[in-house]
C-alpha cells in the first residue's frame, strides 16, 4: 500500500480515532507523501554533478580549474553545472565573472591568472571562432566602437586587443572627449557580412572596456534609437513561444533602453524567453502624467542576462508587432525629435 492510499483509508475511519492519534498519523503521512519529490530532486542533482564531474575528466580540466568553476557553477548554474563546460555562453559568464573578482590582485598575480583562464578557454574549444560573434570575446582588433554613454554623447573608439579582462580600446582620431571621461553605455560595432552587434559596457580603467554582459545581434539595418527617460513600467505576457497564451498573463516590470521605429529594447526584473510576445502601453517621458502609446505589442527577438545581477538584469530586444499607423507616427515623431544630431 502507497502513501497516498494509506491516507486515504486512515481519513475513512478519522472519526473513531482520537485527536492525538490523528496528529500522529498527520506526521507520519506528510513526509511520506513529500520524501518521493524531494528524493527525486536530490537525485537529479546528484547525477548533474555526476555529469560535471565526468566531463571535467573526459576534457583534462585540471583540479584548480575544476574548483573555479564548481564553486561558479554551484551560485550560478547548479542545475545543470555541465554547461559551463560544453557551452561557450555559459563559460564566457563563468570568464567574466573570474576576471572581475581577479582585479583585487596585485599585477603579479593577476596578469597569471588571466593567463591561466585564457589557456583553459583554449582547451574547451571556446577560442575565437569562424562564423558570427557570439559574445564580445568575438571582437577583434582594428574593429570600430560606438560607445553610447548613458550621458548620450556618443564616442568612437578603435579595438586594439580583446583578452579575458576585456576589451582594449583607443579613440578614434575625430574623438572629443578623452579615455578617462568615458563612463559606461551601449556600444556597437558592425560587419558587413553579417550586420549589427551591440552590448553593454563599462570602463574598467584607462583604455580598457568591461566584457558585455550579453551581445545582441540585429542581422538587418539597425534602424535609428533614442534613448527614454520613463520610470519603470509593467508589460504583460500574453503569448509564448510555443504561441499558447499563459493561463494567467505575467506581469514583467521593465524600463526602457533605447526605442526605435522598428522595436525597443527593454531591462526586465525576470526572465522572458525568445519568442514570446508583450502586450505594453509605452511610456514617452517621465512621471504618471507622461504621454504614453497604448495598446502595443511586441515580440522578443532576444534576451540576455547581466551579470551581477541588478533590480532589472534580464535584457528583452524586441521587434513591434503589426503596429497601426496612428501608434506608429507618434513613435516616428518622437524617435526623430529626440535623435542625435551626428545620427540624423
Amino acid at each position: 500500500m502507497n502513501a497516498l492510499s494509506l491516507a486515504v483509508a486512515l481519513a475513512a475511519h478519522v472519526g473513531d480515532l482520537q485527536p492525538l492519534q490523528v496528529l500522529l498519523i498527520v506526521l507520519l503521512v506528510i513526509p511520506a507523501l513529500v520524501m518521493p519529490f524531494t528524493g527525486g530532486r536530490a537525485a537529479r542533482r546528484a547525477e548533474a554533478w555526476s555529469r560535471f564531474d565526468a566531463l571535467a575528466r573526459i576534457r583534462g580540466v585540471s583540479s584548480e580549474d575544476r574548483g573555479h568553476m564548481e564553486a561558479w557553477a554551484r551560485v550560478s548554474c547548479a542545475r545543470s553545472p555541465h554547461l559551463v563546460l560544453v557551452r561557450r555562453k555559459d563559460f564566457d559568464r563563468f570568464a567574466r565573472s573570474e576576471a572581475q573578482k581577479f582585479r583585487g590582485l596585485p599585477p603579479d598575480t593577476y596578469q597569471p591568472e588571466l593567463e591561466r583562464l585564457a589557456a583553459l578557454r583554449e582547451q574547451l574549444g571556446f577560442g575565437l571562432g569562424s562564423g558570427g560573434a557570439q559574445s564580445t570575446h568575438d571582437v577583434v582588433p582594428g574593429e570600430l566602437i560606438v560607445l553610447r554613454q548613458d550621458g548620450g554623447e556618443a564616442v568612437t573608439l578603435i579595438v586594439d586587443g580583446v583578452d579575458e579582462e576585456g576589451l582594449h580600446v583607443t579613440l578614434e582620431g575625430r574623438a572629443k572627449v578623452s579615455l578617462e571621461r568615458i563612463v559606461a553605455g551601449w556600444a556597437t560595432f558592425s560587419r558587413d557580412s553579417e550586420g549589427h552587434y551591440r552590448f553593454r559596457t563599462t570602463p574598467v580603467r584607462r583604455g580598457l572596456l568591461a566584457h558585455g554582459d550579453f551581445l545582441v545581434h540585429e542581422e538587418r539595418r539597425r534602424d535609428l534609437r533614442v534613448t527614454v527617460d520613463a520610470d519603470a513600467f509593467w508589460v504583460a505576457v500574453d503569448r509564448l513561444p510555443d504561441g499558447a497564451a499563459p493561463e494567467d498573463p505575467e506581469g514583467v516590470q521593465v524600463e526602457i533602453v533605447d526605442l526605435s521605429v522598428g522595436g525597443l529594447a527593454l531591462l526586465a526584473d525576470r526572465e522572458v524567453r525568445r519568442g514570446s510576445a508583450l502586450w505594453l502601453d509605452l511610456p514617452l517621458g517621465d512621471g504618471p502624467s507622461s504621454p504614453r502609446v497604448r495598446a502595443l505589442r511586441a515580440e522578443v527577438l532576444n534576451h540576455g542576462y547581466r551579470e551581477g545581477g541588478g533590480r532589472r538584469p534580464h535584457f528583452l530586444h524586441c521587434r513591434w508587432i503589426e503596429m497601426p499607423d496612428a501608434p506608429r507616427k507618434v513613435i516616428e515623431g518622437f524617435v526623430f525629435s529626440h535623435l542625435d544630431p551626428d545620427d540624423s
